[in-house]
């Protein structure tokens, strides 16, 4: 029960609910999010690079968040919860 549709503001606030630290703006629209006081799995980088002021990402790019998100090790059930 995927949902479809949301934006860098409410990806933000998920992060931040998650655990989430702002780090620093990467490039003119990229914002950096490092998850801490979680461990993360081998291999996997500790950040999100979220795409700012967007109202509605495409599916395909809201599919791709959901998908980092939980490769950090949240379920999907946490993550729709924090949307």
């Amino acid at each position: 029960s995927m949902k479809s549709s949301f934006g860098s503001k409410e990806l933000e606030k998920c992060l931040i609910r998650l655990g989430f630290m702002f780090q620093k703006r990467v490039g003119s629209s990229h914002l950096k999010y490092k998850l801490t006081g979680k461990k993360i799995p081998a291999g996997t980088r500790p950040f999100i690079i979220v795409i700012e002021g967007r109202k509605i990402y495409d599916p395909h790019t809201a599919s791709s968040y959901v998908r980092q998100i939980k490769n950090l090790g949240f379920t999907e059930e946490e993550i729709l919860k924090n949307l």
